[in-house]
């Protein structure tokens, strides 16, 4: 069994094993506590210390700039850290957390759209092909997962305003009658507002999205909390989360005008420019915008604070976040981690820092 044992290590940390391997080491870990025989605690020490050591040396060298895409190819020595980090626990703390980060999961494709009149579908329920009339438009489910949505011939102005919203711990596409393509992050409300496609092309949004709009001599207008986004055609993505103090807009293609509501002041966008809206501020804070993290399948995080991190985390794993500190909100981080990680290799990058440390308790996650 040491021998068996001891090899399956080896190939853990080399990334060459099956998915029920990875998954019984890992459980290993999180047993050591009340089975120490069953496991090599010595080696897990000698590869934990290893580990930190490699780790430390990494942010020493880039001046406590995480390089990430080296920190994951050791994704191996990732995980030992958070086996270790949990032998730290008792045994029934150890059983509690395995319960705990067994059940925290990555986002996945889901969505309901709402009616003006409050009829609700599940779009995640819909079967492909399947085809819906409400409001004065046809629903259509796509073969990638999404929906398209079809304006009737007698829709005009009588079409009901609609709602498409995402929860925590999901994201939905959308096809808009005119074709312009919309990508909604989690936690988040797109409305299709009476008249689309008339004279403009007028959406609310309430969260994050991302918007490929097709070229049309009519306006596409995206309304936030804070701001009105005006184009003809283009990409861009939206950030206007209620928690969030600032409405950020970043632009890869095309050009749209970003207007302030409270004092009018407007900002024309160029491909790569960002634009934050605070209070009565309007700011191009970048012209070095390249790509929108979340649609690309990672988080991406640039002096990011450690607040709207764990925001954008929770948002996706479907958590609560609490910090235990004020101060600890404002730590900030440089680096990535790919999207549709496990839940435990988000905690070890993060856990790697020294910055911060994580206590899970049910859904929510605690930062001390």
């Amino acid at each position: 069994m040491d021998h068996n044992f001891q090899d399956l290590l080896k190939r853990y940390n080399e990334g060459n094993v099956s998915e029920e391997e990875r998954e019984q080491v890992e459980r290993w870990y999180l047993a050591v506590g009340e089975k120490p025989k069953s496991i090599h605690q010595d080696i897990l020490q000698d590869h934990y210390t290893q580990g930190r050591e490699e780790i430390k040396q990494l942010y020493k060298v880039r001046k406590l700039t995480p390089v990430w895409k080296q920190i994951a190819a050791a994704a191996a020595v990732l995980t030992l850290i958070v086996g270790v980090y949990l032998m730290r626990t008792t045994t029934q703390d150890a059983q509690q957390q395995l319960v705990s980060l067994d059940s925290i999961l990555p986002g996945e494709e889901t969505a309901v759209l709402r009616t003006d009149n409050g009829q609700e579908v599940d779009l995640k329920a819909m079967l492909v092909g399947a085809r819906l009339n409400k409001g004065g438009m046809e629903i259509i489910k796509l073969a990638t997962g999404g929906i398209q949505i079809r304006q009737l011939e007698n829709g005009g102005e009588s079409v009901e305003p609609s709602v498409i919203k995402t929860p925590k711990g999901g994201e939905f596409e959308v096809t808009l009658p005119d074709g312009s393509l919309v990508k909604l992050n989690a936690d988040s409300e797109l409305k299709l507002l009476a008249g689309y496609n008339k004279n403009e092309r007028n959406v609310d949004l309430l969260g994050e999205a991302f918007f490929d709009v097709q070229k049309s001599s009519k306006p596409f207008v995206v309304g936030t909390a804070k701001q009105k986004v005006t184009v003809l055609g283009t990409q861009f993505n939206i950030k206007a989360y209620p928690i969030e103090s600032e409405t950020t807009t970043k632009l890869l293609r095309g050009s749209v005008k970003v207007s302030n509501k409270e004092t009018g002041k407007e900002i024309m966008m160029k491909p790569g420019d960002q634009v934050v809206n605070k209070g009565n501020e309007l700011l191009l804070t970048s012209r070095e915008t390249q790509q929108v993290d979340w649609v690309n399948k990672e988080f991406v995080f640039n002096e990011k604070p450690a607040e709207e991190l764990m925001n954008d985390i929770g948002r996706w794993y479907n958590l609560e976040v609490e910090f235990e500190r004020e101060d600890l909100k404002e730590k900030r981080f440089t680096g990535s981690i790919p999207r549709y990680s496990t839940f435990t290799k988000v905690i070890a990058v993060l856990e790697a820092t020294d910055v911060l440390s994580f206590k899970i308790e049910g859904r929510k996650i605690i930062i001390k």
